[in-house]
């Protein structure tokens, strides 16, 4: 196996993690505004997307553009960024992902942070 996408159960325990992942995003009143204007399950199939490309895997690129354009008007924060990235960290490390493979994955996170914050 040569991604961590699939080598931690691929799209469908990925879409699990996801569900989660927004659970506890959407149990915080100042994070969930962000998504009010979002559906859900729009936002796990653009996660899945984003998951495969943060998780290595081969076929999947993920564009700044899209991704900024996504996140554009949406007044992001740099201390929110950094709690929704802390959040993903717990949901991975609760789901039993390895340290340092949750080290690749926030590194990837952290590449796309010029594109989501906009505040």
């Amino acid at each position: 196996m040569d991604n961590l996408f699939d080598k931690y159960g691929g799209i469908d325990v990925m879409r699990e993690l996801i569900k989660e992942f927004y659970a506890q995003v959407y149990a915080r009143p100042a994070l969930k505004t962000y998504f009010k204007k979002s559906d859900l399950d729009d936002l796990i199939q653009h996660q899945c997307k984003f998951f495969a490309y943060a998780m290595g895997k081969a076929f999947q690129v993920y564009k700044d553009e899209s991704l900024a354009r996504g996140h554009s008007g949406r007044h992001i924060s740099e201390d929110h960024f950094l709690k929704v990235a802390e959040l993903l960290r717990r949901v991975l490390l609760d789901a039993g992902v390895e340290n340092e493979d949750i080290k690749d994955i926030m590194i990837a996170v952290a590449s796309k942070r010029k594109q989501i914050v906009n505040l």
